[in-house]
């Protein structure tokens, strides 16, 4: 049809259009290559619309769990769920916010899906860590209470593993943590995964010091902060990065590393009190000199 082609501005034939809610998207590679079609058209950017929530099916779910470092799943009943209208309204006006984060967030109406994640009750709001289900049990009309849990440090916590966080979630935890340490590394580096794995046996220890512990793949990011080499690990106390200089091959050389830095903070303040206290008495001292022996004005 040659004027509905033209309608969509498509000029050249033969042709493959995706269309996402009326939307059309024009596929610019080669059709003859069969898989690079289908890398397009599961390709979660090209299904993503702005200020919508996407839908899936039950097999898409299961791609996007196997591929999601962290996803927030909205289940519903399409057919009995006079309040999901007004509840998608909430959650679509922080999905923009929650994929700041790198929180993917998508819809699915299917009991069979829900059932399988022992979920009895619907409409319900589950955020899914590396395929680990936690449900939502507050308002889903609040948005704000939604987008604080969505990114709160406590749901994406996983035991004995390191957590991926992007800048606007590193940036979170500088906020909100005192003492921070990030594990930044290389993707796909054998030296990275390797000192990844050596790392995450100290996970627990680093926990009991109150020293949260995540990693980025962001080696651009990490430059910001001094880095100039990877693998590295940064401590950071009230934001404040401290580089580790040492080696990776005992996992407990930058244990202790982290907990001399952990610990030098009382040491830091009776200094620091004492020089403030010396400053004080330096000027009130002065202050004394200049005035206690100033002469009275002689009377005329």
């Amino acid at each position: 049809d040659p004027q509905l082609a033209k309608r969509y501005s498509i000029k050249t034939f033969p042709a493959l259009v995706y269309f996402r809610n009326g939307n059309p998207l024009l596929f610019e590679g080669d059709l003859q290559n069969e898989e690079s079609v289908l890398e397009w058209l599961i390709d979660d950017d090209n299904r993503e619309l702005a200020d919508e929530i996407e839908q899936v099916n039950n097999r898409m779910l299961e791609r996007l769990l196997d591929q999601s470092l962290l996803l927030a799943v909205f289940f519903y009943d399409d057919d009995d769920c006079p309040e999901c209208e007004e509840i998608l309204e909430e959650l679509e006006m922080i999905d923009d916010e929650a994929d700041l984060y790198g929180i993917d967030m998508v819809k699915i109406s299917d009991q069979e899906a829900a059932a399988r994640y022992n979920i009895i009750h619907t409409p319900a709001l589950v955020y899914f860590r590396k395929r680990v289900p936690l449900l939502y049990d507050g308002d889903l009309l609040d948005e704000e209470k939604l987008l604080a849990w969505l990114t709160s440090q406590d749901i994406f916590e996983l035991k004995n593993e390191i957590e991926e966080v992007n800048r606007k979630m590193l940036d979170k935890l500088l906020d909100e943590n005192e003492f921070l340490a990030v594990y930044f590394y290389e993707v796909d580096d054998e030296e990275s995964t390797e000192v990844l794995e050596r790392l995450e046996k100290i996970d627990s220890e680093t926990d009991n010091m109150d020293v949260t512990i995540v990693k980025m793949g962001d080696p651009r990011y990490a430059r910001k902060w001094g880095v100039t080499k990877l693998p590295s690990v940064v401590y950071f106390r009230n934001r404040f990065p401290s580089i580790y200089r040492g080696g990776f091959e005992n996992e407990l050389d930058v244990l202790e590393w982290l907990r001399k830095n952990r610990y030098r903070q009382p040491e830091l303040n009776v200094f620091m009190y004492a020089l403030i206290a010396i400053t004080l008495a330096f000027v009130m001292y002065t202050v004394f000199l200049i005035y206690g022996f100033q002469q009275p004005p002689k009377v005329a």
